[in-house]
């Protein structure tokens, strides 16, 4: 990963291990969901641990759901479409944990 804004986040071995086990099939696909995964962070102020331990909660549902609508609101339609809907880096990065 080049310059990458978010690559900060791979110091952390859990986003480093989520993002090397998707980087298995294809690169594209881990990078769109790290950047997804710290854009999220940034707008929310919060990390990759405080989203794995908010998982499954109605302050995390809301917040993904705030986070989803505000994109939309700032005409990120087709960044919603392609990152959120079709495979939601975040969610797919909590459920590689819940096991």
């Amino acid at each position: 990963m080049e310059k990458a804004k978010y690559k900060d986040l791979l110091k952390d071995e859990d986003v480093k291990r989520w993002f090397e086990n998707l980087a298995a099939k294809s690169y594209v696909t881990p990078t769109v969901y790290l950047r997804t995964l710290g854009l999220f962070c940034e707008l929310n102020r919060t990390d990759p641990k405080s989203i794995l331990r908010a998982a499954g909660t109605k302050d995390f549902r809301d917040s993904f759901s705030d986070f989803v609508r505000r994109l939309e609101g700032e005409g990120e339609g087709r960044l919603l479409h392609s990152e959120v809907q079709e495979g939601p880096p975040l969610l797919v990065f909590v459920q590689r944990f819940e096991r």
